[in-house]
């Protein structure tokens, strides 16, 4: 995301509501907005296809689909529609740690090298300490982006690239030869790396590591424990692994972009192999905003809500930024997206079967017209303020009364000047007082707009 969105979205986050529960239903014409939109980032990025759904709490609100997902064959798009999702694979492998760490099957601290006693390079000799699978779920290990055993896949798309000729299949290492790097490779990076909050030193060798040792810990199959224990209790019905159609299994052709001359090239399928646990899977925009929906729900039925909360704030397969979070998956002839908004409980899916694709011009378009339908609204009645505010604990008390059309309050009224209280914010008023000190209140809304509390002084008033 870019410099445009975060500013609006700075500007909201300081309106943030902790929820609104009513689904708010699009006007027809941000509807028609927001498909010539979808539309338009279709044609601006040479995408054959395009499938969007955006969501607020357990609803979708929007979705729409362009384009073919084989341009040879003519198939329409849909948000039913199968596309390879790449990296937004890692947030499956970190909600199966969380799952495993909740049964008590693994730790956060724990020693990958107990899981994958092969991961014994020389420098951990030396070490204070191993790489704990949470340094390698949150892209902290200081480990590089990827395997030494990954240069002919590195080799391949390159060549690719650079001549467009048809070499067969694009293929990640073996796991063999994963298994037989690990004794080779060095950090690239100090662990926890003091960097801006909004980047990290993305490892997909890290996801790998962590999903080879998961799948140890769980004595299960990877594949099979991400459908039986994730999908499955999500009812993620077109979610699974593989990366190109096999069967009747149709998955979103992939497709690069030469120019109007040449028009679309069709991509080499790609095998995942060793890497399965970092950009093995397929879904469909569909699955993926029940997917979404899932990371608003306390009732999980998958993980739970602390769980949710640490992965979100804490990076946990998540890329933080703040208000939003963000995982990208990425390949030849596949670009993925899964973004929202914890508090606002918004979030969007965008899939295309195109190479290059830049998200942050759709993010800023979705987010001006979707955010403020859901942000926190003012309360402008007087007479919602008025009450009794009492401290946690019954330890104090004091009340919010009109006055000739104003607001006051008993707080310290015994020294501060007979003034009524001002508006300073939105919900937020002041009560001016002696040389230049004033005393702030904010109140807090609930989910049907009504205040219910009151913070002052660093100390929470409840509404009686």
């Amino acid at each position: 995301m870019n410099h445009r969105l975060n500013l609006f979205l700075i500007l909201f986050s300081m309106l943030l509501t902790s929820g609104l529960e009513a689904q708010q239903i699009l006007s027809d014409s941000l509807q028609a907005r927001l498909r010539v939109g979808v539309k338009g980032f279709q044609d601006r990025y040479h995408s054959p296809s395009i499938a969007v759904a955006i969501v607020h709490g357990n609803d979708i609100i929007f979705e729409d689909a362009q384009g073919f997902t084989d341009l040879e064959e003519e198939i329409p798009a849909t948000v039913n529609s199968k596309y390879q999702i790449q990296s937004i694979t890692k947030l499956f492998t970190a909600t199966m740690f969380m799952q495993l760490w909740e049964r008590g099957v693994v730790d956060l601290d724990e020693d990958v090298q107990k899981l994958v006693p092969e991961y014994s390079a020389k420098w951990r000799k030396q070490a204070d300490t191993g790489t704990t699978l949470l340094e390698l779920a949150t892209h902290n290990s200081g480990l590089p982006r990827n395997s030494p055993a990954d240069v002919d896949f590195a080799k391949q798309v390159d060549r690719w690239l650079l001549t467009k000729n048809d070499l067969g299949p694009i293929q990640s290492a073996t796991m063999e030869a994963f298994i037989r790097s690990l004794q080779y490779i060095d950090k690239e990076y100090p662990e926890y790396r003091f960097l801006n909050g909004n980047t990290r030193h993305y490892s997909n060798l890290g996801y790998g590591l962590l999903g080879l040792g998961l799948e140890r810990a769980a004595a299960t199959g990877y594949e099979e424990y991400v459908l039986s224990e994730i999908c499955k209790p999500l009812k993620l019905a077109d979610t699974g692994f593989g990366t190109f159609s096999s069967g009747g299994n149709i998955i979103a052709k992939g497709y690069f972009y030469a120019g109007d001359e040449e028009g679309f090239i069709k991509t080499p399928d790609f095998y995942p192999n060793s890497m399965v646990y970092a950009g093995g899977m397929y879904s469909t925009a569909s699955d993926l905003a029940k997917f979404i929906s899932a990371q608003f729900d306390e009732n999980n039925p998958i993980i739970s809500g602390k769980s949710l909360r640490m992965m979100q704030r804490l990076g946990i397969g998540w890329l933080r930024n703040y208000p939003f979070v963000v995982h990208e998956g990425s390949m030849l002839g596949a670009r993925s997206e899964i973004i929202f908004n914890p508090e606002l409980k918004i979030g969007w899916v965008v899939l295309a079967n195109t190479t290059d694709f830049q998200f942050d011009r759709i993010n800023d378009y979705i987010a001006e017209l979707i955010v403020p339908l859901f942000i926190e609204k003012p309360v402008t009645e007087l007479q919602e303020y008025v009450g009794t505010y009492v401290l946690e604990g019954s330890f104090d008390s004091l009340k919010i009364y009109l006055k000739d059309g104003n607001l006051y309050s008993t707080y310290l009224d015994e020294i501060m000047p007979d003034l009524p209280l001002v508006f300073s914010g939105n919900n937020s008023l002041t009560a001016a007082g002696n040389d230049g000190h004033g005393i702030h209140y904010r109140f807090n809304v609930g989910s049907q707009s009504e205040i219910t509390s009151l913070t002052l002084n660093q100390l929470r008033w409840i509404k009686e």
